[in-house]
Formats: C-alpha cells, structure tokens, sequence
C-alpha cells in the first residue's frame, strides 16, 4: 500500500484559512503541476469530513470516478455529488488501510489538514508494502 499526498500549503504551512476558506489559492488557469498525473495513480481518496464538505461546495466534483473515503467519527448521512462515488469510513489511520488493502486498493491520495495529520503521526504517508 502506498499513501501519499499532494496539497498545496501558504508560506505558513497551512492549508486552509481559519475558517476553512481557500480563496488564497489560484484560479483554474495555471499549471497542474503533475496533479493530473499524480490522480491517474491513485485508486481512492480518503479524507476527513469538513474537507469533504469543502470539497462539495467547490460547484463541480473534482475527483470524476475516483472512490472517495470520508472519514468520521460521528454517525450521520452521506449526501454525495451526482455520479460521485463516496463512502464513510471510521477508525485509525492504520484500520482503514488495512480496509482499503484487503479490497485491492494499493495507492490512497490522503487530503484534509487533520487527515494529513493523523496518517502522517501513524507513519503511513509515502509507506509501501
């Protein structure tokens, strides 16, 4: 299994404003800087859930076919986008790969400040098995 991640962060290390706002990153019209190429490795995005509801209020979903895992402690409903293919996952970083793993799934995209945070303290970004 490989864990990786690609965000951008300010000069401060954050990723987002404090209230979750992302208006310091550019528009759509620069380059993607090997993201395009980097999505056609990835068999699933896992993320926390304020990033999904981020994420949602963006207008167009982003991630086209890729399985996106929403991460949450808390028990509720899961509304996806039109043709998204989301789910919602809770436990350790180390039990949800173990999870993604047994379903063949070999290379997780891991976005969203805390989720970043908790697979990075648990030793699974940029791992390989």
């Amino acid at each position: 299994m490989n864990a990786s991640v690609f965000i951008a962060t300010s000069m401060d290390g954050f990723i987002a404003r404090e209230d979750g706002a992302l208006d310091w990153l550019p528009g759509d019209d620069v380059e993607d800087h090997g993201y395009t190429e980097f999505m056609s490795t990835v068999d699933a995005i896992v993320m926390g859930r304020n990033t999904f509801e981020i994420v949602q209020s963006f207008g167009a979903w982003p991630f086209a076919s890729t399985p996106v895992v929403v991460l949450s402690s808390r028990a509720s409903e899961l509304v996806a986008p039109e043709g998204a293919q989301c789910e919602m996952m809770s436990g350790a970083p180390h039990e949800i790969v173990a999870r993604l793993a047994e379903r063949g799934m070999q290379h997780l995209y891991i976005d969203g400040g805390l989720t970043v945070q908790r697979f990075l303290e648990a030793g699974l970004i940029g791992m390989r098995s």
